[in-house]
């Protein structure tokens, strides 16, 4: 949530609407709390997978761009001749 529109959410209670509307950089709101909910965090077992992915792929990441920082990379046409490069820091 945007700051705007979180801080007014819940500073109030369950069935109180906002006396003005909220401005945010989506628009303008105006927020009725219907309920609070609590939830639990989801298990290690549950988001395990998830997670050996996500710094797997953050892990990737770094590598390919450490590579492409010392890398010469030359491109070329299909005909095999040298493609002029219009932007040499890609």
């Amino acid at each position: 949530m945007v700051p705007a529109f979180s801080e007014a959410a819940f500073s109030m209670k369950p069935g109180e609407t906002t006396k003005e509307p909220v401005q945010t950089q989506f628009g303008w709101h105006v927020i009725k709390v219907e309920e609070r909910r609590t939830t639990q965090p989801p298990k290690l077992d549950e988001v395990a997978q998830d997670l050996r992915q996500a710094v797997s792929r953050e892990i990737g990441t770094a590598y390919l761009q450490d590579l492409r920082k010392s890398a010469t990379i030359e491109r070329f046409n299909m005909d095999g001749t040298p493609k002029k490069d219009d932007n040499p820091a890609q």
